[in-house]
C-alpha cells in the first residue's frame, strides 16, 4: 500500500469537507474521534508548557532557585498518591503501586489513540484502491449527477457509473483464482458464506469494522497500562457512586495532590526531601479521560450494532430484496422473473457490487442508485445471462456483453475494450 500518500492526505481527510465512501458510524471513529483526541492533546500540551503545570510546597528555608528546582524535579520524576487521611508509606513497594506516571505523557497518549483510530481508515483506503475501483470517485459522480442540469451531463455521469461497476465485477472474476486461497481463508475467518462470491471489498469492509470494534474496546484496556489502576471500570464506578448518592471525592486515577521525594547531594551527604505537590493539569485530565471513557463505550455499542446491521444487509434475502425492490420501482411490470433477478444479483453484481451500490446510496441518494441499478439491469438483459456476469458473451445481434467486450488480442484471458456504441455520449439513457 502507498502509505506515504495516505499519510500525506491525513489532514485533509480528517479536517477536510465531507467526501466519504463509508457510513456515519465509521466517520465517528476515524474523523470525529480523531478530531476530539487531537483537540484534547493540544489543550494538554498548552497547559504543560505553561509555568503552573506543577506547584510544590517546599520548606521555608528553600530559596527561589530551590523552589524552581523542586518543581522541575518533581515534574520530570514520577510522584505518588497518598490520601490526606493516610500516613506516608515507608515501604518502597507500596510507593511504586501508587505512582502517578502518566501526566508528562498525556499529549502523546492522546495522539497515539488518535493514530490508532485512523489506522483502519488508512487500511480501507489503501487496500480498496488496489481493488480496481475508487468508491469515493463514484460517490462524487453520484453527487454530481444529482446537481447536473444538462441531460448530456447526467447521461455521461450515469454511463461512467455503469461502466465502472460493470468493469469492476468483471475484473474481480478474472482475478479471483489468483487469490482464491486468501479469499477463502478470510471468508472462513469472518464466517462469510459462499465459495464463488466476488467479495474482496466486502471482506475488507468487515475487517475494517472489526478493527474499529477492537479499537474502541482495546483502548479502554490500553489506558490501564498508561494510566494505571483499573481504568476500564472507571466510568462504571462513577455511575455507581452517582446512583448511590455518594460524594464525588478526589479520584485515585487523577489525583490533584501528590507526594514527591527527591535527593539533593551536598558534597558527601545526600539529603532526601519529601514535598507535597499540586497537579493542576489533572483537573483537565480527569474531565478529558472521563469523556473519553464514555465516548469509547458509546463507540463500542455503535460499532457492534453497525457490524451486525451490515452483516444482515450483505447476505441472504435482505441483499436480494434490496436490489429487487429497486428494480421493480423502475419497471412497468412489477413481477420480475425470479431466476433472472437472482442471477443478476448473485452471479453478476455479487457481494462487492451490492456493497458498492449500498455505499453509493448511503453517501449520495437512493434515487440515483435506483436508476443505476436499472441501467445495470438493462445491460444484463441485453446481453443475456449466458456468461458469468455477462462478460465475454454476445447476443445474436452481436452486441458486446455488459459494458466491456472481450478481444481476441488480449492474451489468454481475453482483453476488454469499451464498446463505443454503448458509451457514445450522444446515446440517450433509454438506449443504454
Amino acid at each position: 500500500m502507498d502509505l506515504f500518500a495516505t499519510v500525506s492526505r491525513l489532514p485533509f481527510s480528517v479536517l477536510g469537507p465531507h467526501r466519504s465512501d463509508t457510513c456515519t458510524v465509521d466517520r465517528l471513529n476515524y474523523k470525529y474521534t480523531v478530531i476530539i483526541l487531537v483537540i484534547f492533546s493540544i489543550i494538554v500540551s498548552n497547559k504543560q508548557f505553561s509555568s503552573d503545570h506543577i506547584a510544590c510546597w517546599v520548606p521555608g528555608h528553600f530559596t527561589r532557585s530551590y523552589e524552581v528546582y523542586s518543581n522541575n524535579i518533581c515534574w520530570v520524576s514520577n510522584t505518588y498518591y497518598v490520601a490526606a487521611a493516610e500516613t506516608l508509606p515507608l515501604d518502597e513497594t507500596k510507593k511504586k503501586t501508587r505512582v502517578v506516571k502518566y501526566y508528562q505523557w498525556t499529549p502523546f497518549i492522546l495522539l497515539f489513540q488518535a493514530v490508532l483510530f485512523y489506522m483502519p481508515r488508512m487500511l480501507w483506503r489503501s487496500l480498496s484502491a488496489k481493488s480496481g475501483i475508487n468508491v469515493v470517485n463514484l460517490v462524487d459522480a453520484a453527487l454530481n449527477y444529482q446537481t447536473a442540469d444538462r441531460f448530456e451531463d447526467r447521461n455521461k455521469i450515469m454511463t461512467y457509473l455503469t461502466r465502472s461497476i460493470d468493469q469492476y465485477v468483471y475484473m474481480r472474476k478474472r482475478k479471483r483464482k489468483r487469490f482464491d486461497f486468501i479469499r477463502r481463508f478470510l471468508a472462513f475467518m469472518l464466517c462469510v458464506p459462499g465459495r464463488r462470491m466476488g467479495s474482496y471489498l466486502l471482506i475488507l469492509f468487515f475487517v475494517t469494522k472489526l478493527l474499529f470494534i477492537v479499537n474502541s474496546v482495546g483502548q479502554l484496556f490500553l489506558l490501564n497500562i498508561f494510566l494505571g489502576h483499573n481504568f476500564a471500570s472507571y466510568g462504571v464506578e462513577l455511575i455507581k457512586k452517582i446512583l448511590n448518592g455518594e460524594e464525588l471525592t478526589e479520584s485515585i486515577y487523577f489525583p490533584r495532590v501528590t507526594i514527591c521525594e527527591f535527593a539533593v547531594r551536598n558534597i558527601q551527604n545526600v539529603h532526601v526531601h519529601t514535598v507535597q505537590c499540586v497537579l493542576p493539569i489533572n483537573l483537565f485530565n480527569e474531565k478529558a479521560f472521563l469523556f473519553i471513557w464514555f465516548w469509547l463505550a458509546f463507540l463500542t455499542v455503535c460499532n457492534t450494532y453497525d457490524l451486525l446491521a451490515w452483516f444482515v444487509r450483505s447476505f441472504g434475502r435482505v441483499r436480494y430484496a434490496y436490489i429487487k425492490k429497486r428494480l421493480e420501482l423502475m419497471q412497468s411490470d412489477t413481477h420480475l422473473r425470479r431466476m433472472p433477478a437472482k442471477e443478476f444479483i448473485h452471479r453478476y453484481l455479487q457481494h462487492d457490487g451490492v456493497l458498492i451500490l449500498r455505499l453509493l446510496a448511503y453517501n449520495s441518494s437512493d434515487l440515483v442508485v435506483t436508476e443505476l441499478i436499472q441501467q445495470l439491469w438493462q445491460f444484463y438483459k441485453r446481453v443475456g445471462s449466458g456468461g458469468v456476469g455477462g462478460a465475454g458473451s454476445t447476443t445474436g445481434s452481436g452486441v458486446s456483453s455488459a459494458v466491456i467486450q472481450s478481444s481476441s488480442r488480449g492474451g489468454p484471458a481475453g482483453g476488454r475494450q469499451v464498446s463505443t456504441r454503448l458509451f457514445d455520449s450522444n446515446v440517450g439513457r433509454d438506449d443504454i
